[in-house]
């Protein structure tokens, strides 16, 4: 008889402190901000707390029929699996974020969508069976949304620079197309007679554009298979120790290509470095001016044509 009231007494003991640990969820579930579903073990909906009524606008009574095992929408988002594990092994779990619309589906029909992260945790029986999964909202709708501006805006900023980066090409293309024509300019190459072609080089001359006249110059002696090629420094007064230099070798340069190179207008500063220098001259032809050099190719060309026609008749 004493037994039996003592297992009385602590069943008691056992009921009261069940009844306390219940209000005691009762009261966090119901004050909590945090959007709280609880299923049962079909996956059906048994209660909702207010924090979830607020956050998706439904009741209670709207989402009675809910079943979180059934949700197409959550089976499309990738997390169903998830989900099912939760169920099935009693594991919690927690949910990546996802964008959630009651009203596409057909069991509730109405409220608002929301961004939300989420975890479920189950309820086990001592047999180890779930008895209920409790899901958890939280709203993460302004976090997402501050993505996407941020998103947004780098999105923007890319599209920004882009643009500026093919200006700025642009403008470099454009740049280095009048650099082009500016050498051009200051470098005409012009056939004057019949195998004859001169260069007029005015201002100042530095050891990287005597190396661009070198090059245009050549190939301008081949293309045009010219005879004489009169380099005109009227337009030049001072050259430097290497630029000196660069031209009686564009006047060898000129020879090895079957032509005669020509120097004509050479200021008395470039006379005095040339002989500073110690370069001879013998081999190569200088007149005082255009004219002069021009002369000298039409009466050579004369020539070479007279014993060509001389060679070629019959004796």
């Amino acid at each position: 008889m004493v037994r039996a009231q003592e297992e009385i007494q602590e069943l008691r003991r056992r009921l009261a402190a069940a009844e306390v640990a219940a209000r005691r969820y009762r009261a966090l579930v119901d004050s909590s901000a945090v959007s709280v579903q609880v299923y049962r073990a079909d996956g059906s909906t048994a209660e909702v707390n207010g924090a979830y009524e607020q956050l998706w606008r439904v009741t209670a009574e709207e989402v009675a029929a809910y079943n979180v095992l059934a949700d197409p929408q959550v089976r499309a988002h990738g997390i169903m699996p998830l989900i099912e594990r939760v169920f099935r092994d009693g594991h919690a779990a927690q949910m990546p974020s996802i964008r959630y619309d009651p009203v596409v589906n057909e069991l509730v029909g109405t409220g608002q969508a929301a961004w939300v992260a989420s975890a479920m945790s189950p309820v086990v029986r001592a047999d180890g069976q779930v008895e209920e999964v409790l899901h958890i909202h939280l709203h993460v709708g302004e976090l997402k949304q501050s993505e996407e501006e941020l998103r947004e805006q780098n999105r923007r900023l890319e599209e920004a620079v882009q643009a500026r980066t093919a200006e700025l090409e642009s403008k470099l293309r454009l740049i280095e197309s009048q650099q082009e024509v500016i050498r051009e300019l200051s470098t005409p190459i012009i056939e004057v007679w019949d195998g004859v072609i001169t260069l007029p080089i005015v201002g100042l001359i530095d050891t990287v554009r005597t190396a661009e006249i070198m090059d245009n110059l050549l190939q301008a002696v081949v293309r045009t298979r010219a005879r004489f090629a009169i380099l005109d420094l009227t337009g030049v007064e001072v050259v430097d120790t290497g630029t000196a230099s660069h031209l009686i070798g564009m006047i060898q340069a000129i020879r090895l290509l079957g032509a005669e190179g020509i120097l004509t207008g050479i200021h008395p500063m470039i006379a005095q470095t040339i002989v500073s220098l110690g370069v001879d001259l013998t081999r190569v032809t200088v007149q005082a001016r255009l004219r002069d050099a021009l002369q000298y190719c039409i009466a050579r060309l004369d020539e070479r044509a007279r014993a060509s026609h001389e060679g070629a008749a019959p004796a």
